[in-house]
């Protein structure tokens, strides 16, 4: 016997499919101009947020320098012992 149940919709949410994480529901295309223009910078402000830019960036290389530097030391190795392998 096949007896199928009728679904019904009770209005409840499993899952939010709105998506407003991606670029076109957050907005990051539009252009508010009446926001940039308000949003005018002296020079010396401008200078400092790009020196805090430049010191963030910095920072950044400088807490990479380390893996880098093992990453650089592995391939280093490998190369020695392949040479050493082959030779």
């Amino acid at each position: 016997m096949n007896k199928r149940q009728q679904y019904e919709d009770d209005g409840r949410t499993i899952a939010d499919m709105s998506a407003e994480w991606m670029p076109w529901n957050r907005g990051i295309f539009r252009k508010n101009r009446g926001e940039r223009k308000a949003a005018v910078q002296s020079k010396e402000e401008k200078k400092q947020a790009k020196q805090e830019y430049r010191m963030a960036v910095w920072a950044m290389y400088r807490a990479m320098l380390p893996q880098i530097l093992c990453i650089i030391a592995a391939f280093g190795l490998v190369f020695l012992l392949l040479k050493l392998w082959f030779s």
